[in-house]
């Protein structure tokens, strides 16, 4: 057991140190060229840390994930080709790889939030309604902090540079459908990667919306 927590607590140390020297570099703008390229490889080892902590490999909790990753990469989708859900948005080149425009990284990011916010709401209580509105609150107030540092990074760019507000509408609904699907499927979430992912999204995109935004 003590080995086991001492895995967990490296494992999350590393993510932590990621995030941290991360939000350093890009807060200071003689470092940014070389910690924006890292972005791909930051959302992808904060999903590898959640799913090694978190230790459940199970069909259910994989069809799960594979479903929020759907839902998340699909909107994201459909907006980007329409303007219909979010507002009219394009994505840069920072997050690698896109199909039909959207970078299938958006989708992990999708995944770790509602993954990370349903567990860290879980840790609390079990009652339906908290468990689908809370964590989506979450989500959408991280939303606020995300948008103009994204804007000011180059993640992405709205048009006329104006954030709509039918996009945190959105991001709200989305959000509660998802985390209505995590509660139908009953998955018990670990809450120290939970805490830890949202807080240190919450740090990171915080410190940089002081910093330049």
């Amino acid at each position: 057991m003590l080995k086991s927590i001492s895995t967990e607590n490296r494992w999350i140390g590393l993510l932590l140190s990621f995030y941290f020297f991360g939000t350093l570099g890009i807060a200071f703008v003689e470092y940014r060229d070389f910690f924006l390229p890292l972005t791909p490889l930051n959302l992808l080892l904060t999903l590898f840390v959640f799913y090694k902590v978190n230790n459940d490999f199970s069909k259910r909790f994989l069809v799960l994930s594979l479903i929020i990753f759907i839902i998340g990469y699909s909107v994201e989708a459909i907006g980007v080709a329409t303007g219909v859900l979010f507002g009219s948005y394009w994505y840069g080149h920072l997050f690698g790889f896109k199909v039909f425009e959207t970078p299938l990284l958006i989708g992990v990011n999708w995944l770790f939030l509602s993954l990370s916010t349903h567990g860290v709401v879980q840790y609390f209580t079990k009652k339906p309604l908290f468990l689908i509105v809370i964590p989506a609150l979450l989500m959408t107030g991280l939303d606020f902090f995300i948008e103009p540092v994204a804007m000011k990074l180059g993640f992405w760019d709205w048009e006329n540079s104006v954030i709509p507000f039918q996009n945190y509408m959105m991001w709200l609904a989305t959000s509660a459908i998802i985390h209505a699907i995590i509660y139908l499927f009953q998955s018990k979430i670990n809450a120290k990667i939970s805490f830890a992912i949202v807080i240190a999204q919450f740090i990171f995109f915080g410190v940089l919306y002081i910093f330049i935004t």
